[in-house]
């Protein structure tokens, strides 16, 4: 290995910085999508209930199919896994842009599209993101992880980008036809790769016998129980923002989409920011520093819902995107550095499940309250009690902190 610092190595070194690329180039693509989907939902309906709907629809899924993708993880080859996921999701934008173009899809057909790409998305987030320790050495995963969120806010901030541009110049079907096109590039990608082999489950339990082995692991060790209840209530209360945008930004800009892009944009620009000046930091005390991101994304929540004017909007959001992926980071970084790789996959199947699933729930339950008493009243009331929570668990996190060792 050349003597590069460790984002250079990881990225020139290793197949991981090619996975990075197709991965991004996919992402953007996705995120384009997402941005389409939840300006028609908000065109066609004005309510924050139903853009609740759209991301219960694409994240919710996990809750079902995370366990199951989980086993699938640890049995299976996982890059045959991604490819073939990836490529259903060609064919379900393909198809979305032709229901949309012939005039075909309606509320109820787009909510169904959303759901089965959000049912692909979790199936393959075990193996996505267990197959990055086959691709980089343990001292690099935390290098990994971050750039990895770098990559991955990175789109966020391109894709609404491009989507708001193509919205006010462009027919909104064509997003779909691009998204169509990047993710089949993203399987020619992956066909290029070669992972080292990674430890199997056993198959001796059964299939529910090895969904119950991951999750009896989560409840005996007592950091990464707690370090994954923060990550729900964070991702129900805070992440649950990001999905909510259309209905904040028609508050804060005279135009809609514009307003959608730019604060999608800020919070994808704060994430980038905190993915590149994340450092590797103690294993022991990653618990810590998650509750502290998490409390200061929800002070970041409320600040942006009951600001006047777009530029404190904008000020927020960067502090949101910036305090959910230093979260995020650390919570991916103490799984990946704490879990036995035989069993990396169920665990991981559970992470996604919470990183997917707590945001959806909350942009439900908060589009639903917001629908009757207010936008800003309804994140005041879940960002306080977020707030409180961090701060409960503060005693517990100090005390485990000692029983985790240092990752060798």
């Amino acid at each position: 290995m050349r003597t590069y610092p460790a984002p250079l190595r990881v990225l020139l070194d290793t197949q991981f910085g090619v996975f990075l690329a197709g991965n991004g180039l996919s992402l953007i693509g996705t995120w384009m999508q997402r941005i389409a989907c939840s300006w028609l939902i908000w065109d066609w309906t004005h309510s924050a209930f139903w853009l609740g709907i759209l991301s219960a629809g694409d994240l919710l899924p996990s809750v079902v199919v995370g366990p199951f993708a989980g086993v699938a993880a640890d049995r299976w080859d996982r890059l045959r896994q991604n490819m073939l996921a990836q490529a259903v999701s060609a064919v379900l934008a393909a198809l979305t842009a032709v229901l949309l173009a012939t005039g075909h899809l309606g509320l109820v057909g787009m909510v169904l599209l959303i759901t089965a790409q959000g049912t692909l998305s979790a199936a393959i987030q075990p193996a996505r993101l267990a197959m990055v320790q086959q691709m980089v050495a343990r001292a690099d995963m935390g290098t990994a992880v971050a750039l990895n969120s770098v990559s991955v806010n990175l789109t966020r901030l391109l894709g609404p980008a491009v989507a708001g541009a193509m919205i006010l110049h462009m027919d909104v079907v064509w997003i779909f036809v691009a998204n169509a096109a990047v993710t089949a590039a993203f399987v020619l990608i992956l066909a290029r790769l070669r992972l080292a082999p990674h430890a199997r489950g056993g198959r001796g339990h059964g299939l529910f016998g090895e969904m119950a082995e991951g999750v009896v692991h989560i409840l005996r060790v007592r950091p990464l129980r707690l370090i994954l209840l923060a990550m729900l209530c964070g991702g129900a209360m805070v992440r649950a923002m990001i999905e909510l945008i259309p209905a904040i930004a028609a508050g804060k800009f005279v135009n809609d989409a514009t307003g959608l892009a730019v604060l999608s944009g800020a919070a994808a620009f704060g994430a980038v920011a905190s993915g590149l000046t994340a450092g590797r930091g103690r294993t022991a005390h990653l618990l810590q520093d998650v509750l502290l991101w998490w409390g200061l994304g929800a002070v970041a929540a409320i600040v942006l819902t009951w600001s006047q004017g777009p530029v404190p909007a904008v000020a927020a959001a960067v502090a949101i995107g910036f305090a959910i992926t230093r979260g995020l980071v650390s919570t991916q970084t103490f799984v990946q550095l704490t879990t036995p790789d035989a069993l990396r996959g169920r665990v991981l199947s559970m992470h996604g499940l919470i990183a997917r699933g707590s945001p959806a729930l909350g942009a439900l339950v908060i589009g639903f309250a917001a629908d009757r008493i207010g936008l800003a009243r309804a994140v005041e009331v879940s960002s306080v009690a977020l707030i409180v929570l961090c701060v409960a668990l503060v005693p517990q996190a100090r005390s485990v902190s000692a029983s985790v060792e240092e990752a060798a």
